[in-house]
């Protein structure tokens, strides 16, 4: 079964102030594979943000978000700038 992918609030705001509509396009292609796999194509984070994935976007992307297995659903927290991330 698929996973479901929901957006928060912050996280679309970010996304529409940041990226034009060609961006916001690829952005959506990439969390797409997100609903088949969520732990394939992200990466867990350690340390304080342990519990919550990372996906890599354009290079200087960082997508961050939670899996809910049980309802299987993937919540997109935020994206960041690679400079913002670290």
């Amino acid at each position: 079964m698929d996973y479901k992918i929901e957006i928060t609030e912050p996280a679309e705001r970010k996304l529409k102030k940041r990226f034009d509509k060609e961006l916001q396009r690829r952005f959506f292609n990439k969390i797409d594979k997100l609903k088949i796999a969520p732990t394939i194509y992200g990466k867990p984070l350690r340390g304080p943000l342990a519990g919550k994935w990372e996906l890599k976007f354009e290079r200087r992307w960082r997508i961050i978000y939670v899996i809910d297995e049980n309802e299987k659903v993937i919540y997109i927290e935020s994206i960041l700038h690679k400079n913002e991330f670290t």
